[in-house]
């Protein structure tokens, strides 16, 4: 799909505003069809909105102390008014463009060890870039298995399923709409080496054509109430819905449970050990961060994997095993 007609306007994020820890998240498993793509001081995606796809390239244009983006959105038709203002405030949400991390900042100040991290990312937001439904497939590829069978997975079904679109001399690739599996069966998914994954990647996608959830009327919900309303999704337990609040929604009180490959990374994070028992790394970042504990951790977490671009992590290596 070839998206030649574009729309940019200017958006002036609240300060500070870090762009490239906003944008860039390393941690983030890099398949082959790549769904988003970075360079210092510019990014691109295919975006779903509803049910149309647009292509989108966001650039530095400011500072941290004084940030500005000029933002770009290309689609195959013409835009009208209304539909980029409902853009615009789309990737305010995703983005976290208008956040208010004052507090947050006055809080990191205090950590003596970590503050020179705290610093480096100041104004860094916890971006999610993806609908509720593409986070969950994402999420359903990453279970139970290595970060390099996730990739194998999630090429095989965006080769199959996706859209491959062409924009500012990129090529892109999105994940497809939950309605376009409707009359896929269980075995073609499992023909694509996806395993008992076929089983829930065909039964979420019919909660979601089914429209067992609005993804936009959480946001204006608790974060009790949004919880509730997920774990309505099939196969969406207590630890992805919380892994979700944080992700989709932007609840930075969500660090109630550590799971153990986490906890050997936390571990040598927050400690130089190997291993230190979950409890403890939760109650001591708890004490620590209290309400911004998530935030606070995804700071740290983050920061690591932007080492690892330019230096090698053994035991960090070990662990993610790419």
């Amino acid at each position: 799909m070839k998206l030649s007609h574009k729309r940019n306007f200017n958006i002036a994020p609240k300060a500070p505003f870090h762009f490239d820890g906003t944008f860039h998240k390393p941690s983030h498993f890099p398949n082959k069809l790549k769904l988003d793509d970075w360079e210092p001081g510019k990014y691109w995606q295919g975006l779903r909105f509803g049910k149309r796809l647009y292509g989108l390239k966001i650039e530095n244009a400011g500072t941290v102390a004084k940030p500005k983006l000029k933002v770009l959105f290309y689609s195959n038709r013409d835009f009208t008014d209304k539909e980029v203002e409902q853009l615009k405030n789309e990737i305010a949400w995703r983005f976290e463009l208008y956040a208010d991390l004052k507090e947050f900042n006055g809080l990191a100040r205090k950590d003596r060890r970590f503050y020179p991290i705290f610093k480096k990312w100041l104004g860094m937001r916890n971006a999610s870039q993806y609908t509720l439904y593409e986070l969950l497939i994402i999420a359903i590829v990453l279970q139970n298995t290595t970060v390099r069978r996730s990739q194998q997975m999630l090429d095989a079904l965006l080769g199959k399923f996706g859209t491959k679109i062409e924009f500012d001399k990129k090529k892109l690739w999105a994940i497809w709409l939950p309605e376009d599996l409707e009359e896929v069966s269980e075995q073609k998914l499992r023909d694509l080496k996806v395993g008992y994954r076929a089983k829930f990647i065909r039964r979420l996608s019919h909660d979601f054509t089914s429209r067992r959830v609005d993804e936009y009327k959480l946001r204006q919900l608790d974060k009790e109430s949004t919880k509730e309303a997920l774990m309505k999704l099939y196969g969406v337990g207590p630890e992805t819905a919380r892994i979700l609040l944080f992700e989709a929604y932007h609840h930075y009180d969500t660090f109630e449970h550590i799971a153990p490959w986490q906890q050997k990374i936390y571990s040598r994070l927050f400690y130089g050990k190997k291993s230190v028992p979950a409890k403890k790394i939760r109650d001591d970042i708890l004490k620590r961060y209290g309400k911004y504990s998530m935030l606070a951790v995804h700071y740290i977490w983050e920061d690591v994997f932007w080492r690892r671009k330019n230096e090698k992590i053994p035991w960090l290596e070990k662990e993610i095993r790419l």
